[in-house]
């Protein structure tokens, strides 16, 4: 449709192509080959900017200013307290009722190789203090696709952004569990009742999110994981499978953290491109600062303060196997 393709950018290297829209900043599309040489879609979506806009699943989008949970849908900063707008029961939910991944960003460099957009977000926007500027590139390379998120500030404030793809290497062939993965963390975040950071970091030993080892994913799984290795290097987070089609995903990060949802919420009721969106029919894959980090001492910090720049890198590496 005119909706669907006024917006869209394509950006290919070799067998890898990738679909990027301006609302959102949201990968749309992503094909990649498989062990056989099929070229298939591995990237859950919408059809049109409309879907999108209607959404409730955050299909491929960038999200801000904070990706995951804020407690109390509050911010204390500098001695003053923020309240900020809520959209998941008393929280704060990938920035609130109107976050980033609902905003229409401006192009500001193209090539064939990359795009890169940038949003302003007013100070005040969402309850969030301080005027932000975004911006996200987009690069790819044979098998790869990098993602660049910066941002700066006028005043101090918050800033966790992520990408929220969601990930059927079968190209919904099969669902979730028959995907295998592995994540490079010994610790992770137990959550309360509100789905929120106790403030606990727990050894994963012995637990079903001890995924140290390539195990099959089953089951519901909404968690944050501690990589190994320090924020602000890029470290390899995670690795998803699909062992019938071959097809391969590496993440890599410079985030402390890698949150990883089963789809679970998923019901006939939400539409998707190819038909109603079922239970556990995808993996969401998030790298990111800790979820309610502004509210535990102990996680790392998520305030920007003007003259800095935050900056977030991650890959998407793809092989197909033999």
């Amino acid at each position: 449709s005119a909706d669907e393709l006024a917006s869209g950018h394509r950006l290919t290297a070799g067998d890898l192509s990738i679909d990027v829209l301006e609302f959102g900043a949201t990968v749309q599309r992503l094909h990649v080959r498989d062990r056989g040489g099929i070229r298939r879609n591995v990237v859950l979506g919408h059809a049109t900017v409309a879907d999108y806009r209607a959404s409730t699943a955050y299909f491929g989008g960038i999200i801000g200013r904070y990706a995951n949970r804020i407690a109390g849908a509050r911010l204390r900063l500098a001695g003053q307290e923020f309240p900020l707008q809520a959209n998941e029961t008393s929280a704060t939910l990938h920035g609130g009722p109107d976050g980033f991944h609902l905003r229409t960003w401006t192009v500001v460099d193209r090539a064939v190789d990359r795009v890169t957009l940038e949003l302003v977000s007013p100070d005040g926007d969402g309850g969030f203090p301080g005027e932000v500027t975004v911006q996200v590139t987009y690069a790819v390379s044979p098998g790869q696709v990098r993602i660049d998120l910066t941002a700066h500030t006028d005043a101090p404030t918050v800033v966790n952004l992520t990408n929220h793809a969601y990930w059927n290497l079968s190209a919904g062939e099969r669902d979730a569990f028959a995907h295998e993965m592995t994540i490079d963390a010994d610790s992770y975040l137990p959550l309360n009742e509100l789905l929120l950071p106790s403030g606990e970091i727990r050894s994963v030993a012995g637990l079903p999110q001890d995924f140290r080892a390539r195990k099959k994913v089953a089951g519901f799984f909404d968690n944050c994981w501690v990589l190994n290795g320090r924020r602000g290097e890029m470290k390899h987070g995670l690795t998803l499978r699909d062992p019938v089609s071959g097809r391969q995903m590496e993440v890599s990060t410079t985030e402390a953290g890698m949150q990883m949802y089963t789809s679970w919420h998923w019901n006939e009721d939400m539409p998707g491109r190819n038909g109603p969106l079922k239970q556990y029919a995808a993996i969401a894959i998030e790298p990111q600062n800790f979820p309610d980090a502004p509210n535990h001492a102990n996680f790392p910090s998520a305030v920007l303060r003007p003259g800095e720049t935050y900056r977030h890198r991650l890959e998407w590496r793809f092989s197909s196997g033999s």
